[in-house]
């Protein structure tokens, strides 16, 4: 394992904390499309994709670097990806144990008291930013960060690189943990994260954001205006022909975690039980809230609601539903609706991040405020009594869906911002 090293923004944000609380307890433009007209054509890239978490997964942030890998690549681009997972068997199981214990060993000789939370980041980044280091970053055109610890080491690496490095949020760290009570206020863990967040951003080159409801949290991180963008995420989806069920099939397919508000769904279901016998619902997904909500829709003896589990087969259980619900609490771009609008279905879901972006009030679906159930109780009723009501939402969701939710237009509003900072790098103006 190379020597350890702690990013000096880190100590010095730990040793301010440490100095606060001695006593404290420790913590266990000129468009690319214009220049294209000019007679400039689009140059090919050398692009790379970085995450310092699990790639390939099944999650949205998995998904949307296969989607503009995928779409880079067929646009004529070389794309790699970097993730923890290319690492070697020597880095993940030999270098990681090793820079744990020597970070261990540095806060309890600095500052005599240690937090398990911290060393194991302080780990991870030290092994993954030793990987990074080997793989010839000064070849790539474009750098393009999907997170902030991948952000953090490549704005430390990329003083030596000078490349142009982008990033996308696909949440805030610090924020969510801190509205979640999984991280405490004022705490040497909200001070270090924050940190990290910072730097980042004040590392990268242009932020390309999935919603613009990220820019006020941006901004506070301290993202100058003009450094940010928003392209809508979009996927690769194919719909199956829809094959209407006998009964009216009402859909929600989430992570069954508290802040998708499974509850609330089924407190609202729960006051409409006069349409109990004409309404079918499939919540699918699976998560630590399932047998919490199991026990909900038999306690309320809503019998018309089944728990699929995890499933594979989304377009097919869409393909059978008229009604998608996602009651979510605390939520930025979610994939999931973006299927359930190209799969035509009348959405119902919340104001939470950007989904009032893609889900129009009364245009594309219906909105509720978090955690109001006599609100989602009322729309649930209007789509449950109104098959034109179902019809007009439903064409117009999946309209909008296939004109601007799609990984071709996503792919091409990237490839866009790529092409005109280099043009702009390169005096081409």
């Amino acid at each position: 394992m190379p020597p350890f090293r702690i990013h000096p923004a880190l100590t010095a944000v730990m040793d301010q904390y440490f100095l606060k609380n001695k006593d404290a307890a420790p913590n266990s433009s000129h468009s690319f499309h214009q220049q294209q007209m000019e007679g400039r054509p689009p140059k090919p890239l050398t692009i790379l994709y970085v995450t310092f978490l699990r790639y390939p997964n099944t999650g949205g942030l998995s998904h949307y670097i296969t989607s503009l890998k995928n779409g880079m690549e067929a646009a004529g681009h070389h794309v790699d990806v970097l993730a923890p997972g290319h690492m070697s068997s020597v880095q993940l199981e030999e270098w990681i144990p090793e820079a744990a214990a020597a970070a261990r060993a540095f806060m309890m000789e600095r500052y005599g008291s240690t937090n398990e939370k911290i060393i194991k980041n302080l780990s991870f980044l030290h092994v993954f930013s030793a990987f990074l280091k080997t793989q010839n970053l000064e070849k790539y055109d474009v750098i393009h960060a999907q997170d902030l610890f991948a952000l953090f080491l490549l704005g430390d690496l990329n003083q030596t690189y000078q490349q142009p490095l982008f990033f996308t949020p696909h949440g805030f760290f610090t924020k969510s943990r801190l509205t979640f009570n999984k991280i405490q206020k004022g705490s040497l863990e909200e001070a270090y994260f924050t940190c990290i967040e910072k730097n980042g951003i004040a590392a990268s080159t242009k932020i390309i954001m999935i919603a613009d409801s990220f820019r006020p949290n941006l901004m506070d991180l301290g993202a100058a205006e003009e450094k940010l963008v928003t392209v809508h995420t979009g996927i690769d989806f194919k719909p199956l022909p829809l094959r209407p069920r006998e009964k009216l099939t009402m859909t929600c397919v989430s992570r069954l975690a508290p802040r998708k508000g499974h509850g609330y769904l089924l407190e609202a279901l729960a006051s409409l039980r006069e349409y109990r016998n004409h309404v079918d619902v499939w919540i699918v997904g699976d998560g630590v809230m399932k047998e919490i909500l199991m026990k909900q829709a038999e306690e309320w003896e809503l019998d018309n609601v089944t728990f699929w589990g995890r499933r594979d087969d989304i377009p097919s259980i869409l393909s059978q539903s008229d009604i998608y619900v996602l009651p979510t609490i605390n939520d930025n771009f979610p994939l999931s609706i973006i299927e359930a609008m190209h799969s035509k279905q009348a959405v119902i879901s919340t104001t939470c991040g950007g989904i009032p972006e893609m889900v129009h009030p009364e245009k594309t679906g219906i909105l509720c405020e978090p955690g109001n159930v006599e609100e989602l109780a009322r729309a649930l009723r209007r789509f449950i009594t109104s098959k034109e009501e179902r019809r007009r939402f439903a064409e117009a969701a999946e309209s909008y869906a296939r004109k601007h939710l799609t990984s071709d237009v996503m792919t091409k509003k990237i490839e866009a911002v790529y092409q005109n900072h280099l043009y702009r790098k390169e005096g081409f103006q």
